[in-house]
């Protein structure tokens, strides 16, 4: 459960930050949808996304922007097999993961540990 301090800072928040933090949350339990986090705000999706575009965002932007912030962070512990990150971020299966990682880094996944975490 969220403490009081944290939700009222997220309720503070730009929509895309709170966004954002429902994202990785969902994230955290499994594959996340565009329709539980516009419920988890109060609104239908279609609410969301055009409450998003006046932000210059989309949806799917901003998973993208999660998933790769955390792929960055789970990328440092060298023990945690690729598989199980490509799952925690919600991909359907590790050749998913690899090519959005490779988009995000220009590397793949495995380069990129053996390269720049050595």
């Amino acid at each position: 459960m969220a403490s009081k301090p944290l939700e009222a800072e997220v309720a503070r928040a730009t929509l895309s930050m709170r966004v954002s933090s429902l994202i990785s949350n969902q994230l955290a339990r499994g594959k996340v949808g565009v329709e539980v986090v516009a419920s988890q705000l109060h609104m239908s999706r279609y609410t969301l996304h055009k409450k998003l575009r006046r932000e210059g965002r989309t949806f799917a932007r901003l998973l993208e922007e999660v998933r790769r912030k955390q792929a960055l962070t789970y990328m440092q512990d060298r023990t945690k097999p690729l598989v199980e990150i490509a799952e925690q971020l919600g991909f359907s299966e590790l050749s998913a993961f690899s090519r959005a990682f490779k988009r995000w880094m220009g590397t793949s996944p495995a380069e990129y540990r053996s390269v720049r975490l050595s």
